[in-house]
């Protein structure tokens, strides 16, 4: 009876150990497939990111060119207008227009992260709170006063060159456009561009705040793949 008793014991703690084990590998294999499936998020993001930081490198060159052309506008004089051509001028109302130009982010990872449930993954708790504040708050901020700029810049800064100078940014020639003296001298083209430079240099800012939080942000990401 005591052997009996003693393989049944031993017979137990053999399942107890398998059961064991068999959780225990089971448990690792999850952590692995999370590990993994963190890993590819991951990279999956940061592609998204780095060419956004690329993209919004290249917004930012344009508004800077912008912001020069109407530095130009904004300090000539009367005095200057008479040695002005149609093609230096057509070049400066094309910088100015450059203004327009928008980000567009790519919020497909992102999205998907946060659609199905996948952000917990993410182990790194300081990682989410920047791609939080990047795609749900810095992003959005954006997007709301982008439509307002391209509006300024398409329809009450645009009508007003192809009204007052016969400029449009389609426009392959010059033989249409004329030079008006009176813009320039009674300060008409000046409040026109006034109209847009402060908002400009505000969305310089904040795309430039964005492309800050995007290095930053893959910063993070390669010390997690790391």
């Amino acid at each position: 009876m005591k052997n009996l008793l003693a393989r049944g014991g031993i017979e137990f703690l053999a399942v107890l150990l398998g059961i064991t084990i068999s959780l225990y590998i089971d448990q690792k294999l999850d952590e692995s497939a999370i590990a993994k499936n963190e890993s590819s998020l991951l990279s999956d993001l940061q592609v998204s990111l780095n060419q956004d930081i690329d993209y919004a490198e290249i917004i930012l060159d344009k508004i800077k060119v912008s912001l020069n052309a109407q530095e130009k506008l904004i300090k000539f004089s009367c005095n200057e207008v008479d040695d002005l051509n149609s093609k230096d001028l057509a070049t400066l109302f094309k910088n100015v227009m450059e203004g327009s130009s928008s980000l567009f982010p790519r919020y497909g990872v992102y999205r998907s992260l946060v659609s199905n449930s996948e952000m917990k993954y993410i182990e790194n708790q300081e990682l989410k709170e920047k791609l939080i504040s990047l795609y749900d708050f810095q992003f959005k901020r954006y997007e709301n006063i982008d439509p307002i700029i391209t509006n300024r810049y398409q329809y009450s800064l645009g009508d007003f060159l192809v009204n007052h100078f016969g400029f449009t940014t389609q426009q392959s020639s010059t033989a249409y456009m004329i030079i008006n003296k009176d813009a320039f001298c009674q300060g008409t083209l000046r409040k026109e561009i006034m109209k847009i430079n402060g908002m400009t240099k505000i969305v310089y800012k904040m795309v430039n705040g964005i492309k800050l939080s995007m290095n930053t942000v893959s910063g993070l990401i390669d010390e997690e793949l790391n």
